[in-house]
């Protein structure tokens, strides 16, 4: 009796299920940070596509006025992120800046350099389909001599790219099955220490759902404060990187944030609700035997 009593005092089962909300939350957390580092990895590499730039070189003698009518009939482009006009002396004055002023004397101060639209085009559009086809158009253009682009960096950057996405992929896959197999084992364990309470009510005639109801009752309590606690880590971990790092944490983000925030929430709910169903079903009608395995 005196066992019994202590195996089942305020303070150990308090303890126990400390434990398993703690367990709960640590996974959860884990798996929320991961999500939130794979939306920012997923940000920069968009920001670093979209730095890529494309020099469209006119013809030489070619009016300003032709020049920006071209440049408006780019950005009408889908696929166009942003562009910029330079002029043939807009570059002149540049070139000055980086030679000096009298670097033109040599050719009786003619201005060689040609007007050109440095263009960016949008992440989604840098491969090499929709880079060749919108170089094809812009070259057709009569007042188009060339378009000048690092074919070699666009190929490595979407290399490096693609495979550091496979492997956060598989990371995050890997750590999404730990995160399962760990509630899953967390949750079994504290409804084993209850088999032979279990057992006990199934032999004096009770209803299986009135067994099943305060282990579930639990499972969803379990997952609701382990989820409420990881989505606080969560926000604390964001609010010392905002403080800290400059333009990381921006408020257009708020929304992915809090929506990463639920869905690691509800996971944690879902997931303990279901562990405790399958392990409190797996506790049920089982053989004496197996009590003491």
């Amino acid at each position: 009796m005196n066992k019994t009593h202590r195996s089942h005092s305020p303070v150990n089962l308090w303890s126990a299920n400390f434990s398993t909300i703690l367990s709960i939350s640590l996974v959860l957390f884990m798996l929320g940070f991961i999500m939130l580092f794979i939306f920012h990895a997923y940000n920069a590499s968009r920001e670093l596509k979209e730095n890529v730039s494309f020099t469209v070189y006119l013809n030489i003698g070619s009016s300003d006025l032709d020049a920006k009518e071209l440049e408006k009939e780019i950005k009408r482009e889908t696929i166009v992120k942003s562009t910029q006009y330079i002029s043939a002396e807009d570059a002149r004055i540049e070139m000055n800046k980086l030679m000096g002023d009298n670097h033109l004397q040599v050719l009786d101060s003619v201005n060689p350099y040609q007007a050109s639209i440095i263009v960016n085009l949008k992440a989604e559009a840098l491969d090499i389909t929709h880079i060749k086809r919108f170089i094809n158009n812009v070259e057709a253009k009569d007042i188009v001599e060339m378009v000048d682009y690092r074919h070699d960096l666009i190929s490595n950057l979407n290399s490096t790219i693609y495979n550091i996405g496979i492997v956060i992929a598989i990371f995050f896959l890997c750590l999404l099955f730990i995160s399962i197999t760990l509630i899953n084992h967390t949750i079994r364990l504290t409804i084993y220490s209850k088999r032979f309470i279990i057992r006990t009510m199934e032999l004096v005639g009770a209803k299986a759902s009135l067994i099943r109801k305060p282990f579930l009752v639990r499972g969803l309590i379990f997952g609701l404060i382990g989820g409420f606690v990881a989505c606080l880590l969560l926000a604390g971990v964001v609010w010392w990187v905002g403080i800290n790092f400059d333009g990381i944490i921006q408020e257009k983000y708020y929304m992915i944030y809090a929506v990463i925030g639920a869905v690691v929430w509800c996971f944690g709910i879902i997931l303990s609700f279901l562990c405790s169903v399958i392990s409190v079903f797996g506790y049920m009608n089982m053989r004496v035997e197996r009590l003491y395995k």
